[in-house]
């Protein structure tokens, strides 16, 4: 009786496992279904709007302006050097912090969709990380402007920016999925979530840069900052600065062990989310 339980509760689990891998597999295969959601977000947003999503655009070059001048004097820093790093460090974590903030509520946003049509949850998770791609790729605009006005040179390692951009959207799904679940259990999380991230900011180099560290012996402490590796991956090339192996590799780490956790999670909880909502 008892090896029966067990062969049945093991043909479940995998039964739970190829319905995850399927609905992270027809979720991308319909691609162009959350591009036009994402896109029509996007729209709506902005309906009625002169710039539309160039707002996002103008007061994110207002703010790093402001914040740029009075920190690159607080910090004694060169505006030169600093306008730049602080550029894409707030266009950066704005990506993460949003897509997480989304995430919390992407599946409960998506509730009357999910009740009525039936199409794979990852749908809705991709979605949520492509719109906030697109406010991305609006922010850098910004990024451009002061490259531009610096003359920060191209280099041959700034073609690495490509790969650390798609290891950065590869993580940012895997959150996006596992907090979207987890919220949408425990609705109170959403908010513990924002506090975590206020948190994070103030402790990853954004505002401040890791050189202001160079001489504290628990400066070990930031290089494993898996969000200031993330970050760094990108900005990193862009700035023309090498790459250390060690925030690759916590990339990688942070990548392996979000996803590995947030497949369990989804294998074993996915059928739950209808009755969650």
């Amino acid at each position: 009786m008892t090896s029966f339980a067990n062969n049945a509760a093991a043909t479940s689990a995998r039964a739970n496992w190829r319905r995850a891998i399927e609905d992270l597999r027809d979720g991308s295969a319909h691609w162009w279904v959350w591009t036009a959601m994402a896109w029509q977000d996007i729209v709506q947003r902005y309906r009625g709007s002169v710039l539309g999503p160039f707002w996002l655009t103008i007061s994110t070059g207002f703010m790093c302006l402001s914040v740029g001048l009075l920190y690159s004097k607080v910090l004694n820093q060169s505006i030169a050097s600093y306008l730049p790093f602080l550029c894409l460090g707030m266009a950066l974590w704005g990506f993460i912090s949003t897509v997480a903030n989304e995430g919390c509520v992407c599946f409960l946003g998506a509730e009357p969709i999910i009740r009525q049509i039936r199409m794979p949850f990852t749908t809705h998770v991709n979605r949520t990380v492509l719109r906030n791609l697109i406010v991305l790729a609006h922010n850098a605009v910004v990024y451009v402007v002061i490259a531009v006005y610096f003359q920060i040179p191209l280099h041959p390692r700034s073609l690495l920016v490509l790969p650390g951009l798609a290891l950065l959207t590869v993580n940012g799904t895997w959150m996006c999925l596992l907090l979207g679940m987890i919220c949408a259990r425990f609705r109170d999380f959403a908010p513990i979530v924002g506090t975590l991230l206020q948190i994070a900011f103030l402790l990853t180099p954004i505002l401040w840069t890791p050189a202001a560290f160079a001489g504290w012996e628990g400066r070990w402490i930031i290089d494993i900052n898996p969000l200031y590796a993330l970050i760094e991956i990108v900005r990193g090339p862009l700035l023309g600065d090498p790459v250390a192996s060690l925030h690759w590799a916590v990339a990688l780490a942070t990548t392996v062990a979000g996803w590995s956790l947030t497949l369990w999670f989804f294998a074993r909880y996915r059928a739950r989310i209808p009755y969650w909502l």
